[in-house]
């Protein structure tokens, strides 16, 4: 038993370390097309963000993605990193991943420092073998610092 679950945890957090490098990327990037990729198909993203952005909503993968598309045209990351040291918080449904979003706005030049909550599941796309999943993100949770 414990060899079985030893092995799910290797295969989760192999899984989970992937996504952390896609998640990064794109925010780097200042690319909502590669942080779309990272939504689910079928079920609404709840997207809550503070002020400069002020949404707090849940939305279709589409809307998400115009909503990312526009805040990406306003602000140009500075730094983006998943927070190391607080490990991911595991439950049977999914899991909390926490980062560290460093942004300046084009519009008037502030800077802006976010503590950024990801709420990701395991999604199982159409044609996908059993066993394999996806982790893409069901909910996006930012604060200021």
């Amino acid at each position: 038993m414990n060899g079985a679950l030893g092995l799910f945890l290797s295969f989760l957090l192999a899984l989970i370390n992937q996504f952390n490098f896609s998640l990064e990327s794109a925010f780097l990037q200042n690319d909502p097309a590669r942080l779309a990729e990272l939504l689910p198909q079928d079920s609404p993203v709840l997207l809550t963000l503070p002020e400069p952005f002020q949404v707090s909503d849940c939305f279709s993968r589409e809307q998400a993605f115009q909503i990312l598309k526009r805040l990406f045209q306003h602000g140009s990351t500075l730094e983006f990193f998943v927070d190391q040291e607080n490990q991911p918080v595991l439950d049977r449904k999914g899991a909390i991943i926490q980062a560290r979003w460093s942004a300046s706005d084009k519009r008037d030049g502030r800077k802006h420092l976010f503590r950024v909550y990801f709420y990701i599941f395991p999604e199982k796309p159409a044609g996908m073998k059993t066993g394999q999943a996806l982790l893409k993100i069901r909910e996006i949770r930012a604060e200021k610092r």
